[in-house]
This record gives structure tokens, sequence and C-alpha cells, in this order.
């Protein structure tokens, strides 16, 4: 009961709203307008099956987690991709519908003060401290998350590419798919999307967004992880990395069809 009651306290302390419901709603809200504003006034985007994402947020099962991953390309992917996918309502109405997605983000970089912390807590980033491995708290807060039925963005890469081509990808992924699905007993939903052009719109080194750039992202159908699954219930390390291993290849395989396609 203890370590229910500890665990129950850690989600509150990273998913609570600081300046409450209204306030992250706003929050998501007016950073959606920028992002609005840099990928579809400042610059052009195209998106491709971007209905296959907007079905899966909107439409699956209210206690069926989602899980997007895709590959990094500059410090603002998330939140401007999403903010130019989905329209406004989406995301001033998060207080109603509670289903634009978490993020995670460096300690280092989007908590480096008490503001920024709280901005980006109200913008449902968390913090994941960088070379601290993946069993650190925040990584059990959001397998948690994604069991309940949230959605969840990862960069499964784990740093950006300018270059634009994919990276390897790291097992914490794997590991988010496993630990959701054993607290659950269900799978989550993997939808990938790849993107182009991000690098271009903010340049390594940038703190202002480039005009007439273009941006192209596509969606992939979701993730079939049905017969490899039952791997994430091995009783040994070595089975459930294994595991972690296997789902992050198949992760892996998905995002580079989709890098391929352009």
């Amino acid at each position: 009961m203890d370590a229910v009651f500890e665990h129950d306290e850690l989600s509150k302390e990273y998913l609570e709203a600081p300046w409450g419901e209204w306030g992250r709603s706003l929050t998501l809200g007016l950073v959606s307008m920028v992002g609005k504003f840099v990928l579809h006034v400042m610059n052009r985007s195209e998106f491709d099956r971007v209905d296959v994402l907007k079905d899966a947020v909107m439409e699956r099962e209210r206690d069926l987690g989602l899980i997007t991953v895709s590959n990094h390309t500059s410090t603002l992917d998330d939140p401007m991709l999403f903010s130019a996918m989905f329209p406004l309502s989406f995301f001033f109405s998060e207080h109603y519908h509670r289903r634009v997605r978490w993020s995670i983000c460096a300690r280092e970089v989007c908590y480096s003060n008490t503001l920024f912390g709280q901005f980006f807590k109200s913008g449902k980033t968390l913090p994941i401290e960088r070379g601290a491995g993946l069993h650190q708290p925040v990584m059990r807060v959001v397998a948690k998350s994604v069991s309940r039925g949230d959605w969840v963005h990862v960069f499964p890469e784990g740093k950006v590419h300018y270059n634009e081509r994919l990276g390897p990808l790291k097992w914490g992924v794997g590991k988010l798919f496993c630990d959701s699905f054993l607290l659950s007993g269900r799978m989550p939903m993997v939808v990938p999307f790849y993107h182009v052009g991000m690098s271009k719109v903010l340049p390594k080194g940038s703190v202002v967004p480039r005009v007439g750039r273009h941006v192209k992202v596509r969606v992939g159908d979701p993730i079939d992880l049905s017969d490899v699954v039952d791997l994430c219930k091995s009783s040994t390390r070595e089975g459930q990395e294994c595991a972690w291993k296997e789902i992050t290849h198949r992760i892996g395989s998905s995002l580079k069809d989709l890098e391929n396609s352009f």
C-alpha cells in the first residue's frame, strides 16, 4: 500500500497543472498559435495521412494508451509539428477532453528555473535526466500515464539529428511499451511519423525560426507488436532487455520505411 501511495504522490508531483486546468489549456493554446504561425504563415507545411494520427488521438478507446514516435531534427519539433497538425480548439479545450500529448524534455533545458519549469509542466512536458538511465522516476510516471489511456510522444533517438537522417534508437521506447502493457494488460497503440524540413526552420545554434522553408510530415500505420508483446512478461532481466530491444527494432524499422518514402 505504501508503494502505491508513493507512486500516486509521484504522479501527482509530475502531472498536476501548476496554473490549474484552465491555465494548462491556455498555455497549450497559445503555444499552438505560435506553432501555426511559424509553420503555416512564415513557412509552408504539407501533411500526409495526418488523419491516421488524428483518429488515434481522438477515436481510440479512452483507456487505451497511445505512444507516438518520430525522428528528431530540431528543438522545435514538439510542439510545432503537433500545433500545425491539430486545430486550435483541440489545445484550448484540453481541460475538457484531456487528450493532448505528454512530452519529455531534458531537465537542464526545460526546467532550468522555476518559471520555465512551471511553463513546461503546464504545457504537459515532463523533465528527464540525461544520463540517468531507463529506470528514473519520471519514466515510471510516463508508463503509468500511458497505461491509464494517455498519449505520450517520444523521440526514440534520444537527441536531435540536424542532418535529418534517422539515427540509432534507444531502448527506452521499448521499455515504455512493455511497462505500460504490464501495468494495464493492454498493448498501447504505437503510431510513427517522419518529417523533413524542421532543421531548416530552426538550424543548429539558432533561436529565431527561419522564413520560407518547406516542412513535410508523413504518418505511418499503427505498428503491430502483437507477436512480440508476450516477451515483455519475461521474469529475467535478460529476457526483458531482449523484449525492449526487439520492440525498439520494430519501431525503428517503421520509421526507416517512412524515411525512405520521401
